[in-house]
């Protein structure tokens, strides 16, 4: 096989005026299908979108991973539990199998486009790159790769246009498909110089290797190689700054260099497509920013990890038409060259805006990092950007009105980490002027971080919110608790990320209106710090007394990927694809459970949370007694008090009854059924709105911040069938 290959490939022996001619044409009409492809692939994304809108593939994929469940449960919910002593092996097996291949398949599901925009990126290029190359020539092969990757750089470039000019598309969306198709041109750009180069050793031409033309292309190639080292997870986290100023310059040195080097038809054509998007996007950003003046932007310190910001809607160049749009903020400079850079390299900060435009003043929700706002500075602000929620239109493109907005739900279910609560508010408050039921699930880890509600009280209702605090009761002495979980994070993993555009870079640093003592943490080890993780439990593992005989001991299962940001360019996010953290995940029943080994068995004590509730030693300082007090004083006024649960939520099929309008969250009391007959809640029937309810499409769960939160309600709302929204782009 191996020598049909190499007899296969070859150098041609010569080249005849005839023979370049042939080459030059096949390279040129493939270069021009490229693009004609590329071009369809773009039209067919709002067509993509439509079906998603309509809800045709959802409802396939969830049939098939139910089905599935469903097949495998028959071999995990046996007589006899596996782990039991009475467990015969054939059922031990059985079970482990069974586990093996819903862990299997939760991992494909979770990663589904990802693994399609693989596959789809290398048929793609790989078929045209070898298609018609004159008997396996490797001269013309080598043609083909070079054309090729400079084809598809105006696609490339197009995709990371914000917002996007497609309908129904958001900008974010579009991120994964620039990258993956950018490495696989890049390993194409590499290949097409390696046969080259072998071209030359053989025909003894290597002073070819350095002429103008080809140094144009070294020049092109070198860029291709540092634009991906730098994207990498590791690199990306330590140097933000520097991976971000290496894209965008090199992405200009690129452009200009293929213009050059690309020979013998014209790029020009590519070239004017390429530098037109470059520089449009740099016009549309200057368009959409504006400048403050000093007093304008005002920091309000809302606990040791949340400040909020607010600032007059004038800052707002293009008013949003859609709860959860968002904003990039940046330090002005009064230098013009600094501010031209920063319009050329964008390395603004993106926040969501919790205000509407129709409110007297706009206000964000950050968490503490190393870019520090103050009162009385200068910054530029550019947006607002819309998002793109499946479940709510608008009427008018212009003016924001709440009356305005189309909504297309039923009932939505929101859980949500950290700042992420800067996305659920607006749509929250969208949702209770349509009258939709919402229930929003906020977990986080200190408690403190509740308060900053009571800048929004005027649309805040107890029965809306269930909090899950994850960290003490107590307050701890500051900087004890800062080394501790700088050290904890540290240990736990260090390509852990921060997800979503509620936030604030990667990589920065230090607290927001800090001491200069203070300890530093690094944000991409926030949410890890926060450990605002979910559990998703059966209902059968949930029910079973902790004394029983049988204690089930998870299977180490899965490694997740950690997926990189969202935008490589909007840095909020989500995204970390070059690594993961082990994490342990038990298989139970008809769910996919990632737990903490110390933390099993407790979780299978009871679907019911304990309360939580802050309190504070003789020895504290009077600021720790006045963090306790405000907190009690503010959950009481919200009526939030009996809402706020110690440790993390647990997904199961409570919520799905919720969901579908049976009213139960974290309880496991008597309830009625359709026939007003008194029966306990574990009981009413699964799926049954989603098999029999046609509206059950207009069901929403909705998840945001940090990865493990998002990635397991989206695995949760996948198996149980309802819609999934999540404001978290990993790729």
């Amino acid at each position: 096989m191996n020598a049909t290959i190499l007899d296969y490939f070859h150098y041609p022996n010569g080249k005849t005026k005839e023979y370049s001619r042939l080459r030059n044409y096949i390279t040129s009409k493939y270069g021009n299908i490229t693009t004609l492809l590329l071009f369809l692939f773009i039209i067919s994304i709002p067509i993509y979108k439509y079906f998603i809108i309509h809800n045709y593939h959802h409802r396939f994929k969830s049939n098939i991973i139910r089905s599935f469940n469903r097949k495998l449960d028959h071999y995990t919910q046996h007589e006899h539990h596996p782990n039991c002593q009475t467990a015969t092996f054939k059922d031990r097996f059985y079970t482990y199998i069974a586990q093996l291949l819903k862990s299997i398949v939760f991992n494909i599901t979770l990663r589904s486009s990802t693994i399609i925009q693989l596959l789809f990126w290398i048929i793609f290029l790989t078929s045209l790159s070898l298609v018609d190359i004159y008997n396996g020539d490797l001269i013309f092969l080598a043609k083909r790769l070079g054309r090729i990757p400079a084809n598809c750089l105006p696609t490339i470039l197009f995709l990371t246009l914000r917002p996007s000019p497609l309908p129904h598309t958001l900008y974010l969306t579009l991120i994964p498909i620039h990258k993956w198709l950018s490495r696989l041109i890049i390993i194409q750009s590499v290949i097409h110089t390696v046969l080259y180069l072998g071209y030359f050793q053989k025909t003894n031409t290597t002073q070819k290797t350095f002429k103008p033309e080809n140094n144009y292309g070294w020049a092109a190639l070198l860029g291709f190689v540092i634009i991906m080292i730098t994207s990498l997870s590791s690199m990306r986290k330590r140097w933000y700054k520097v991976f971000y100023c290496m894209h965008y310059l090199w992405t200009w040195t690129i452009v200009v260099c293929l213009q050059f080097h690309i020979r013998p038809s014209p790029f020009t054509f590519y070239t004017l497509a390429n530098v037109s998007i470059l520089v449009g996007q740099i016009a549309y950003r200057v368009y959409l920013t504006r400048v403050s003046n000093k007093g304008e932007v005002k920091v309000f310190d809302v606990s040791p990890n949340i400040a909020m910001i607010e600032f007059p809607n004038l800052l707002i160049a293009k008013t949003a038409t859609a709860p959860g749009a968002h904003i990039r903020l940046t330090n002005y400079s009064s230098s013009f060259i600094v501010r031209a850079f920063k319009q050329l390299i964008p390395n603004y900060h993106p926040y969501t805006l919790v205000s509407f435009p129709t409110d007297k003043y706009q206000r964000l929700i950050i968490r503490k990092s190393n870019f520090k706002l103050y009162n009385m500075r200068r910054y530029m602000i550019a947006g607002s950007y819309d998002p793109h929620l499946l479940f709510i239109g608008s009427k008018s493109s212009q003016n924001f009105s709440l009356s305005k907005l189309l909504v297309n739900a039923k009932r939505l279910l929101i859980v949500i980490g950290g700042s992420a609560i800067s996305f659920a508010l607006p749509i929250l408050r969208a949702m209770n002027y349509h009258g939709i039921p919402t229930k929003i699930v906020w977990v986080i880890k200190d408690f403190r971080d509740v308060l900053v509600l009571r800048y929004f009280d005027g649309f805040i209702h107890g029965d809306d919110f269930e909090i899950f605090i994850t960290g003490d009761s107590t307050i701890k002495e500051q900087a004890k608790t800062l080394r501790n979980a700088i050290s904890c994070a540290s240990n736990f993993s260090k390509k852990s990320r921060i997800s979503s555009h509620f936030d604030i870079e990667h990589d920065e640093t230090s607290p927001l209106l800090s001491d200069n003592n203070e300890p530093r943490i690094p944000l991409n080890l926030e949410n890890q710090i926060e450990n605002v993780d979910i559990s998703m439990n059966s209902d059968d593992e949930e029910e079973q007394d902790s004394d029983s005989d049988c204690t089930h001991n998870g299977i180490n299962h899965s490694r997740y990927e950690d997926f990189n940001d969202v935008d490589d360019i909007l840095v909020d996010s989500s995204d970390i694809e070059d690594g993961g953290s082990v994490r342990e995940f038990e298989i139970t029943g008809d769910s996919l459970s990632p737990q903490n080994t110390t933390l099993r068995n407790v979780s299978r004590k009871s679907s019911v949370n304990e309360p939580f509730v802050p309190y504070f030693e003789q020895s504290s300082s009077d600021q720790t007694k006045s963090w306790v007090q405000q907190f009690k004083l503010l959950t009481r006024r919200l009526n939030l008090e009996n809402k706020i649960y110690k440790g993390r939520p647990k997904l199961n099929h409570r919520y799905y009854n919720w969901c579908i309008n049976e009213g139960f969250t974290q309880c496991s009391g008597p309830t009625e059924d359709e026939n007003h007959n008194l029966i306990c809640c574990r009981d009413l029937p699964r799926n049954k709105v989603v098999q029999e309810d046609l509206n059950a499409e207009k069901i929403w769960v909705i998840s945001a911040g940090p990865k493990p939160l998002v990635e397991n309600v989206k695995l949760w709302a996948t198996e149980y069938g309802l819609k999934f929204h999540e404001e978290a782009f990993y790729s």
